[in-house]
């Protein structure tokens, strides 16, 4: 009776601990912190702090005087992702709330914190590069030699204790061990993965648009160019030839703003949470894909009805417009128009991208989104469409997707208004509306 009561607390202990593990990391993800994966030493103290009362709270403790427990798992996972700056803080929490009780087990506790505090920041640093099973592996080994120097030996020592009890401690510490670390690697590794494909999308844009980038550096280049040329044929006409180098000037003005607009988009940023003119991110990222649509010849349109602001970051904004823009341009392999709709309502921006495109089927919209599905065969990692959602979630957005087979694709992007110093204007400041039409050369 006594085995089944131990095991019944030990599994109830270790369902504590992955449902708060769990909801945290769903508290991490819903306030889209899946962008940078580093945790604050404090909170991850705190965390582990609590998971070791909780634990020791639910300890089952038989005649033998033992305490049955599973708070070296939250000792452990805070010490490998908190460090040095936490460790030894845990080790202190672990002795003071293991005091109270009092019993043989403090002097055991103490000698366990002090020696597992060692011997974890020692392998911490190994275990950085090494293979998911190898570090798992590593944790559990170090769950079981605890089950055996915690309890095995100073049984041998002080010569009491039940046989039985300890292989069920054993078995439930080192499996629950293994599952727990398995589970959060897994979640920090494909946390990692969605970083990376963050990065990586943008920067497949980018390598994309620069192949377009030529046709909007050689234009001023030429002009500059053929004015160089009049000057050199007649140099005496001082006004002509002033006027003339006054225009090559603002032509290689415009060809670096052009190639400053692509590092710009390029260079990684910070996180930044600010206040962003959706107005100047809109122009911005409809100069970034304009030569995209010329090399295409799509015509480009543009309709803004309003100065309002949103909170976030204006690179995150950018990167949404170009991706949704450079899908749709992607969409239109015989031509067509890419149209910009922005407007606000009921406290929230609107930003509507539309193409006369392909389209799609409700099987394809049901799955947009979803890691390497894409409507672009081979050349397509469907990274792109998984990126725009997740920053928008990020932006504390919507995004909602209309679309049609032949009929073409609406993507509805929704923000909150930023209400701060400088609050937008209401729709009846005069529109912006722009039209751009392929070149000729």
């Amino acid at each position: 009776m006594h085995h089944s009561e131990l095991l019944t607390g030990l599994l109830i202990n270790l369902l504590v601990i992955l449902i708060v593990i769990l909801l945290l990391n769903f508290q991490f993800l819903s306030r889209n912190k899946v962008h940078k994966i580093h945790m604050k030493p404090l909170s991850i103290y705190l965390i582990s702090s609590f998971l070791m009362i909780l634990s020791l709270g639910l300890s089952v403790q038989l005649e033998d005087g033992f305490l049955y427990d599973l708070r070296f798992i939250p000792f452990l996972l805070g010490g490998i992702y908190g460090g040095k700056r936490v460790l030894p803080w845990l080790a202190v929490t672990m002795i003071a709330i293991r005091v109270p009780m009092w019993g043989p087990g403090v002097v055991v506790t103490v000698i366990m914190a002090v020696f597992f505090t060692a011997v974890i920041l020692y392998l911490r640093p190994k275990m950085k590069n090494k293979a998911l099973r190898v570090r798992v592996y590593s944790y559990t080994a170090l769950s079981f030699g605890y089950s055996v120097l915690s309890l095995w030996i100073p049984a041998l020592i002080v010569g009491f204790g039940q046989p039985i009890s300890f292989p069920i401690y054993t078995a439930v510490l080192t499996g629950s061990t293994f599952f727990v670390c398995y589970l959060c690697e897994i979640i920090r590794t494909i946390n990692i993965f969605q970083l990376k494909s963050i990065k990586y999308e943008k920067m497949q844009v980018v390598s994309h648009l620069a192949a377009s980038m030529s046709h909007e550096v050689r234009n001023p280049l030429t002009t500059v160019k053929g004015f160089l040329q009049l000057i050199n044929e007649d140099p005496s006409n001082i006004t002509t030839n002033k006027e003339l180098s006054q225009v090559a000037v603002s032509e290689i003005d415009r060809a670096t703003e052009v190639i400053n607009q692509y590092l710009n988009f390029a260079r990684p940023h910070p996180e930044l949470e600010e206040e962003v003119g959706v107005r100047d991110e809109i122009n911005r990222s409809k100069e970034i894909i304009m030569p995209l649509a010329v090399k295409k010849g799509i015509t480009l349109r543009a309709n803004i009805l309003h100065h309002d602001s949103i909170k976030g970051d204006p690179n995150k904004l950018q990167q949404i417009l170009i991706n949704v823009m450079k899908n749709g341009l992607e969409a239109m392999e015989t031509g067509g128009t890419l149209r910009l709709f922005s407007y606000h309502e009921e406290e929230k921006v609107f930003i509507v991208i539309n193409d006369t495109g392909m389209g799609m089927t409700k099987e394809q919209l049901m799955r947009l989104g979803e890691p390497y599905f894409s409507m672009k065969g081979k050349n397509g990692t469907g990274l792109g469409m998984m990126t725009v959602f997740q920053l928008v979630e990020g932006m504390k957005g919507t995004i909602n997707v209309l679309s049609k087979p032949n009929k073409g694709t609406s993507v509805i992007l929704s923000f909150p208004i930023y209400k701060g110093k400088g609050e937008g204007t209401t729709s009846s400041t005069p529109s912006q509306t722009t039209e751009v039409r392929p070149s000729l050369h």
